[in-house]
């Protein structure tokens, strides 16, 4: 008899469980939306341009101040490279320590990777008519004992899209140079060799 009893409020307190959680008010339960995916807004999906160093001032749309000492025109592209001088690429020399390491600066780091264009004295490293690869130089030398011999500063070497012929007094002509800049020390133990080299290079105008 106790069983049944038992069982007969078991039964009970169930319905009455039952009936509580059937009188619960949907309202009462804090109910979340699903995620949605809001648009983006225009001004987010453009990357915001990274602040240029403190050495580096823009002068306007089309010129830049290197080191407070240097303005260099153009914007860097194919269309449009930036104008480099001599001196501006000699200036790369207060990096080499006494060891003969050398320390690029950082503006000068900043061209890497650029278009350029440069004006100077052409020579092919072989006497031959045509030639793919130059090396383009602040002063003329003829790589023996005519003229000045380049430092790492003051010379670059190009590598041409296109086989140019070169004739003139001594194979040396003048002309200017559109490539793409890489900035790479080149070292022979502590002796820096080279630094500057151009890659697809064009020459826009050349004479003897």
């Amino acid at each position: 008899m106790r069983w049944f009893w038992l069982f007969f409020i078991v039964l009970i307190i169930a319905a009455i469980v039952a009936l509580m959680r059937s009188n619960t008010n949907d309202d009462s339960v804090p109910v979340m939306d699903p995620p949605t995916l809001s648009a983006a807004r225009p001004e987010a999906l453009s990357a915001s341009p990274s602040p240029e160093p403190t050495n580096v001032i823009r002068v306007d749309a089309r010129t830049i101040q290197l080191d407070g000492r240097f303005d260099v025109s153009g914007t860097g592209s194919i269309s449009d490279p930036y104008k480099i001088t001599w001196p501006l690429m000699l200036s790369a020399q207060s990096g080499v320590g006494s060891d003969g390491v050398i320390a690029v600066p950082k503006y000068i780091s900043l061209l890497d990777g650029t278009s350029i264009e440069i004006s100077g004295y052409l020579a092919p490293p072989v006497a031959r008519d045509l030639t793919e690869e130059l090396l383009v130089m602040r002063n003329r030398w003829d790589g023996c004992c005519i003229g000045t011999p380049p430092t790492p500063f003051d010379c670059i070497e190009v590598r041409l899209d296109k086989a140019i012929p070169i004739k003139g007094k001594h194979l040396i002509q003048y002309g200017t140079i559109r490539g793409i800049l890489r900035v790479e020390p080149f070292s022979a133990g502590k002796y820096l060799l080279g630094l500057y080299r151009i890659e697809h290079g064009q020459v826009e105008g050349s004479g003897g």
